[in-house]
């Protein structure tokens, strides 16, 4: 039964109502007796008054106090003066025969020898009399201690009634609520049976089903719409690699076909001269699928967790590369500006944050016609650290704009203009992104591009 949800809300709700059940109970016995006892304690308290007011000017012997006492309307015969040693100086004449042992009972020469400053109420049992309440009370003369009993007849009887009859109740009200919170529980989680089996139907080739519950409570409503948004990215993502897959496959199938019509060629006419430009091309193609291998690699490590983040000299590291793309723009005429002159420091990976810089300043030259310019601008805004490559380069298309970094992507302007594999500024995102950092783009056809990435400072 503790194996399931079910079973351990029920058997919780079981051990919460018990404990409810037997407070409440002890509770109201408590109350019980606290109201019975007062009822006797109030009327021991009220013939104590009256027996001190005729004591007041009585010598405390026992003729004068039998006496003093005769003219007072005394309820109880359980009456008694003792001194602080615990000893019996007047009992009355009836105790003589109805309890001659009273003298030396403990609790009574106890209430006394502790020297009690106001009433003190307790209960004795006595050998005839059985259970007797009883008031010990100073009298005006120090030392001395007035007794005062009152039997308590069936308060106890009563008592010890209501508690047996409190006893099979507990347990049939835990019946009967066990059996109502596991019907409770069943229909309460009966959506989650519902998802469950949803679920259980879903299969990775087919992501297209939602659960389809409807709960009335917000917590419920909450998971649902939770699961329905995971299964929607999960879509999402499985249409993207299988997206991803078909891209891949066409890039890596055009340099493959031609290696193959090349060599099945150079098979049909073994006698036919290859001159170096036949071996250049197909070198070309080798390298072009080795460029596409080694980006997708570099796709896949991306976005690994910083299993190791240190801080990192981000002005340096902006140097290092500025220096690599500014000798790239020289081979393609084009002029780039590095300007890292504030120290930046950042924290996460070195080699990964590098590689960010060298695909956007690689892809700014690459777009960039001869004779343009590129500009690499480090600055820290606020907290965070903010990197600007721009260029003069034909520009991105404004459809084309948020699918630039999309896996294999590229621009039909950019097409024209330079090859690639269009991996890197997915590579770029996905490095960004596990720095904790914001990378966006903005870009105008004809005129240029900028790349602007935000980083946490370290």
């Amino acid at each position: 039964m503790t194996r399931t949800l079910r079973g351990r809300l029920t058997l919780w709700h079981l051990a919460v109502l018990a404990v409810s059940l037997t407070v409440f109970a002890a509770m109201c016995y408590a109350v019980l007796s606290q109201n019975l006892y007062r009822h006797h304690d109030d009327e021991l308290a009220h013939q104590a008054d009256e027996l001190i007011r005729a004591l007041r000017a009585v010598p405390l012997e026992s003729a004068e106090i039998r006496t003093a006492l005769a003219g007072t309307p005394i309820g109880s015969r359980f009456v008694m003066i003792r001194n602080n040693r615990g000893e019996l100086l007047y009992r009355d004449p009836v105790l003589a025969t109805s309890e001659p042992n009273i003298g030396q009972q403990e609790a009574l020469v106890h209430s006394a020898a502790t020297a009690p400053q106001a009433a003190t109420f307790f209960t004795v049992d006595l050998e005839r009399s059985a259970e007797v309440r009883f008031i010990c009370i100073p009298l005006s003369e120090p030392g001395h201690y007035l007794q005062i009993g009152d039997p308590l007849g069936d308060v106890r009887t009563m008592l010890r009634a209501t508690a047996i009859a409190c006893l099979p109740i507990l347990p049939t009200v835990l019946l009967f609520s066990g059996f109502g919170g596991w019907v409770i529980v069943k229909r309460a989680l009966s959506p989650v049976r519902t998802v469950t089996a949803t679920l259980q139907h879903i299969q990775a080739t087919d992501l297209s089903r939602r659960v389809e519950v409807h709960p009335t409570d917000a917590e419920l409503g909450a998971l649902v719409s939770t699961l329905n948004g995971l299964l929607d990215r999960l879509q999402r993502s499985f249409d993207s690699l299988r997206q991803f897959a078909g891209d891949v496959s066409h890039q890596i199938q055009t340099p493959l076909t031609i290696l193959k019509g090349e060599l099945d060629s150079a098979l049909e006419h073994p006698d036919r001269p290859r001159d170096e430009a036949w071996l250049s091309g197909l070198a070309d193609e080798i390298e072009d699928m080795r460029t596409i291998v080694v980006d997708l690699r570099s796709l896949a490590l991306a976005d690994a967790p910083l299993s190791e983040a240190a801080e990192v000299n981000f002005t340096e590291l902006v140097r290092e590369a500025g220096d690599i793309v500014a000798a790239l723009g020289e081979l393609r005429d084009v002029d780039v500006q590095c300007r890292a002159d504030m120290p930046v420091v950042v924290r996460g990976d070195a080699t990964r944050l590098k590689q960010v810089v060298l695909n956007l300043g690689d892809n700014a030259v690459r777009y960039t016609p001869a004779g343009g310019h590129v500009a690499i601008d480090l600055n820290v805004v606020a907290d965070r650290a903010v990197l600007r490559v721009s260029d003069t380069g034909v520009g991105i298309p404004e459809q084309d704009l948020p699918r630039i970094f999309d896996r294999l992507f590229r621009a039909d302007v950019g097409r024209r203009h330079a090859d690639g594999t269009g991996l890197g500024l997915a590579i770029a995102r996905r490095i960004v992104d596990v720095h904790r950092g914001t990378i966006q783009a903005d870009s105008q056809v004809g005129t240029g591009s900028t790349f602007t990435v935000t980083l946490p400072l370290g």
